[in-house]
């Protein structure tokens, strides 16, 4: 008796039995299993010792390699502010000698910005031990600074702000002490008064053997200015002034301990910071050009930033040839540049470093595996020659000898 199947309903096949079919993986029954082998074990422990290696190195270098920055260019729209210049030098000169001059001074003359507020005072232009130590901490971040090579601009020099603070201080003094002997050397002359005309007397006392020019002045950023210190009469600027006796001839050896656009930051060492120059003849030209770039160097979370008037520093010295007659001097030419760079440092993700962990770890191991499966191959295919040669055929002559002188059994 067949029945009529026609009329029979069909289940409807699960929806995990149709994700199944797609399964793709080898399937091992859980009886069988692989011999080990000795090839396999050793090509296992070089496969975790590189993993291990490569997971520590990648951990340390998270951690502890050198930082990045990603660097932005962007239009400075703050042409119209004016950062300070705080300079602070010492010129082989006596003060009465030497001329200071900036071409932001060519409309106000005497009540320009640098008139204002430059000082030139009497000092001593040799260094007091305790001045020499500093000087030398001080020279050397000059000299690491101004290495041959490349320098990030996030690559800030510093050195202890005590530092500068006690050059400053020991500066001080000595022109305290510079003026109180030519006060005293003057008290003790006779001939420290003379007449200049309609009953006016300039009290002479003196000008020291060299000259300390320092003092803070805004500048401007959309046009190149120049600095000139040079040797020649000129109306002190300082509290100590003299009017007489021939020209002295001097000497333009100079030495710079400051010179650094915008806010001061402490410790932070500027390429010009440091700079001695020794003319032997004393009437040599330095020059220094500079180009001034601003930058907002971010730190931390929060977005605050160090705004630095960093530069850069290219040097000129002309010598004077035999019967050239010319005054010694100093130019400071800068300019500043148009576009401001934000230095921000790159973030580093724990997630990022999961990620590489992973790469690492998967690629090594899918390598091994290639590595053990043509290894296993070699080998087999080693067995096999070994095995096929050693199960050749016996020759002719013996099969003989063994049938009873026949070449062929039961013939």
């Amino acid at each position: 008796m067949s029945l009529d199947t026609s009329g029979l309903r069909h289940r409807r096949t699960a929806v995990s039995k149709i994700v199944e079919n797609f399964d793709i993986f080898e399937k091992v029954v859980d009886n069988v299993k692989e011999q080990k082998k000795v090839s396999s074990g050793l090509i296992s422990l070089i496969c975790f010792s590189v993993i291990f290696c490569l997971v520590v190195g990648e951990i340390t270098h998270h951690f502890s390699a050198r930082k990045e920055y990603d660097y932005r260019f962007d239009v400075d729209t703050s042409l119209n502010d004016m950062p300070t210049l705080d300079i602070d030098m010492v010129v082989a000169t006596p003060c009465n000698n030497l001329a200071v001059m900036s071409t932001m001074d060519d409309n106000g003359g005497l009540f320009g910005p640098l008139q204002q507020n430059i000082q030139k005072d009497p000092t001593r232009f040799e260094l007091t031990d305790e001045e020499q130590m500093y000087w030398t901490i001080l020279r050397h971040a000059h000299s690491t600074m101004n290495q041959a090579g490349f320098r990030g601009l996030e690559d800030l020099q510093y050195v202890d702000s005590h530092v500068e603070e006690n050059l400053e201080h020991i500066a001080n003094q000595k022109q305290s002490d510079e003026a109180a002997a030519i006060i005293e050397q003057r008290k003790n002359n006779k001939d420290s008064r003379s007449p200049m005309g309609m009953g006016q007397f300039v009290v002479m006392i003196g000008n020291g053997t060299a000259c300390r020019v320092h003092g803070k002045f805004a500048v401007r950023k959309g046009k190149e200015e120049t600095i000139t210190i040079s040797i020649g009469n000129s109306l002190g600027l300082g509290f100590f002034a003299h009017v007489e006796g021939a020209k002295q001839s001097g000497n333009i050896s100079h030495r710079i301990e400051k010179f650094n656009f915008g806010p001061r930051v402490r410790g932070l060492v500027a390429p010009l910071a440091g700079a001695e120059q020794i003319s032997m003849s004393g009437q040599d030209v330095y020059r220094y050009f500079i180009k001034v770039v601003p930058t907002k160097i971010y730190t931390g979370i929060f977005g605050r930033f160090t705004m630095a008037y960093q530069y850069s520093v290219t040097f000129l010295k002309k010598k004077l040839r035999d019967g050239e007659h010319s005054h010694g001097g100093i130019l400071f030419e800068y300019e500043f540049c148009a576009n401001v760079i934000e230095v921000r440092e790159a973030a580093k993700s724990l997630i990022g470093l999961l990620i590489r962990m992973c790469a690492v770890v998967g690629g090594v191991f899918a390598t091994s595996r290639i590595i053990n499966n043509v290894v296993q191959v070699l080998l087999s295919f080693f067995q096999w020659s070994k095995s096929s040669t050693s199960n050749v055929a016996p020759s002719a002559p013996l099969l003989e000898k063994e049938n009873g002188g026949h070449p062929f059994p039961n013939c």
